[in-house]
């Protein structure tokens, strides 16, 4: 159970590192880290779609920033960049919706 654990521990913290993006080309893990935040809980995709990416995060564990880079990620492998389309508090969650643009 302890080999299980430390496993998931590590494809958790790799999947975190993903989702917080890679940062400028040469740059150091702590220059990443101090651009966004490393989510424990990363933002969750509602629906996404060419045009648009809805997320779901909470905000007591994860930045604001981590839901942005997840939606710039996302239209950039569409050649768009995200534009925040609306932001609101659904109970202890922040919602957020962005246009591919």
């Amino acid at each position: 159970m302890g080999k299980l654990r430390s496993g998931i521990g590590a494809a958790g913290f790799t999947a975190a590192l993903v989702l917080a993006g890679c940062g400028e080309p040469g740059s150091t893990p702590d220059q990443v880290a101090g651009q966004v935040a490393l989510p424990w809980y990363p933002p969750w995709t509602l629906n996404q779609s060419p045009e648009q990416i809805a997320l779901r995060w909470y905000p007591d564990a994860t930045p604001s920033a981590a839901a942005a880079q997840v939606a710039r990620l996302h239209c950039q492998s569409l050649n768009k960049s995200a534009e925040l389309a609306s932001d609101m508090r659904d109970g202890s969650a922040e919602v957020a919706e962005y246009r591919c643009r």
